[in-house]
């Protein structure tokens, strides 16, 4: 599991964007947005990486969480 900080997050209609995105890549991932937070928790067999690139290709600045 990893985190990714997200900005922008500001609506359901964005949690489903990002969910979708990155469901895309790995549709067996697990995720998990806190809205208010900006987090994103991801389980996923993809990279912390590939998934990043995929919430940013749908208008999502983002980085991986340390």
């Amino acid at each position: 599991m990893f985190v990714l900080n997200v900005s922008g997050i500001g609506c359901g209609s964005c949690v489903s964007k990002i969910t979708k995105a990155i469901q895309s890549m790995d549709n067996e991932a697990t995720v998990s947005v806190d809205r208010s937070a900006g987090k994103v928790r991801v389980e996923s067999s993809e990279s912390p990486e590939q998934i990043r690139k995929a919430v940013e290709a749908v208008g999502f600045p983002c980085q991986i969480s340390a």
